[in-house]
């Protein structure tokens, strides 16, 4: 499941939404949210074993780790601050 995230440049999600077309329901082409200074959008994947979980425990328990090949989800137990890497 992919879902889209608004996180800041600690890897804390501010945003969490599953993307979509929402033309049927109100509309519009494209709905979404635009990034501040010192945010990002990414396009993730969430990690299988949680997928079936409602999106607030996903904002709740998961970070985005931006140290690597590329951005992913990560839970917060597992997630090390970026300013101790």
């Amino acid at each position: 499941m992919k879902v889209q995230v608004l996180s800041d440049e600690r890897g804390r999600i501010i945003s969490l939404s599953i993307p979509g077309d929402v033309r049927g329901v109100s509309g519009i082409v494209k709905a979404g949210v635009l990034p501040r200074a010192g945010q990002t959008i990414h396009l993730l994947d969430v990690p299988p074993e949680l997928e079936k979980r409602p999106l607030l425990d996903l904002h709740r328990g998961l970070r985005v780790d931006v140290f690597g090949d590329k951005p992913r989800l990560v839970p917060v137990e597992h997630f090390i601050e970026p300013f101790l890497k």
